[in-house]
C-alpha cells in the first residue's frame, strides 16, 4: 500500500472543510533500559516483533546472583528451622523468652536477605512493560550494557493519537468526547474508524494555536504512526 492510501480524513456532512492537518502518533511508546549493568545473554525479540505486556525481552548474565540466592534459601531454612525449635523451647520454659525473640529477629532478617537475592535475579530478565510492537533495538547478545541504558523502543499502536494544531476561533466547533468518523482513502469499501476528541488544551502556543487530540482505535494497525493527517469536524470552516 502506497503512504498516500494510508493518509486518512474525518467524514463530515456536505459542505465541511477539512479544519486542519495533524500527525498520528503511538497511543503509548516505551524505552525499554537495563535495570541493572551486565553482560546480555540473550535477546528474546527483535525489531518487528510483537510483544505482550510482561514477556522477556532479554537475559542478563546473574550467576553470582542465581548463587546468592540459593545461599540465602538455605540460610532462611536453617533459620525457620532454629525459629520453630526456639518457640517451643520457650513455650516449654527451657529458654527465656529474650532467646526466642532472638531467633525470631534471626529469622526475619534471613528472609530479607532471601527476598533481596530473588528481587537481583528478577532483574536479570528485562520484561515488556506493555503490549506493543518492537520499534528499536540497540544492542546484541554478548554486548555489555550499563544500568538506565536504553536497549528496546516499544510502541502501543492498538490505538493512534492525532495532534493538532488550530485556530482558536474554531474552538467553539470542538469539545471533549466529540465523535468524528476516520476514514482511510482512497480505499473506499472498509468501514470508517471512529475517533474521539480526547483533549482540547486549555493553553495556546507561541503561535497562538491550541492543540487538539483525537483519540482512534487501530486494532488491525494499518494507521501508521508519523503520518500527516487532515481532519476537519461538523462546523469547522
Amino acid at each position: 500500500m502506497s503512504f498516500r492510501a494510508l493518509f486518512f480524513a474525518v467524514t463530515l456532512p456536505l459542505g465541511a472543510v477539512p479544519a486542519a492537518e495533524g500527525l498520528v502518533l503511538p497511543y503509548r511508546q516505551v524505552e525499554v533500559s537495563a535495570p541493572v549493568s551486565s553482560r546480555i545473554l540473550e535477546m528474546k525479540v527483535k525489531e518487528g516483533d510483537e510483544v505482550k505486556e510482561g514477556q522477556p525481552l532479554a537475559l542478563l548474565y546473574g550467576k553470582l546472583e542465581e548463587l546468592e540466592m540459593q545461599r540465602a534459601k538455605a540460610l532462611l531454612e536453617r533459620r525457620e528451622f532454629e525459629a520453630k525449635s526456639a518457640k517451643r523451647l520457650y513455650d516449654s520454659r527451657v529458654i527465656p523468652e529474650a532467646k526466642a525473640m532472638e531467633s525470631r529477629i534471626e529469622l526475619d532478617l534471613a528472609r530479607l536477605q532471601y527476598e533481596t537475592a530473588v528481587e537481583q535475579v528478577r532483574l536479570r530478565t528485562i520484561l515488556a512493560p506493555l503490549e506493543g510492537i518492537v520499534v528499536a533495538r540497540s544492542r546484541d547478545a554478548g554486548e555489555t550494557v550499563l544500568a538506565s541504558q536504553p536497549l528496546f523502543r516499544i510502541l502501543d499502536l492498538s490505538k493512534v493519537v492525532i495532534q493538532l494544531s488550530v485556530e482558536p476561533r474554531l474552538l467553539g466547533t470542538l469539545q471533549v468526547g466529540q465523535k468524528v468518523q476516520v476514514s482511510l482513502l482512497p480505499v473506499a469499501e472498509v468501514a470508517p474508524y471512529e475517533g474521539l476528541v480526547a483533549l482540547v488544551d486549555p493553553c495556546a502556543d507561541a503561535e497562538g494555536k491550541v492543540r487538539v487530540k483525537v483519540v482512534v482505535e487501530n486494532p488491525q494497525r494499518r494507521i501508521r504512526s508519523g503520518l500527516k493527517v487532515q481532519v476537519a469536524w461538523p462546523g469547522s470552516d
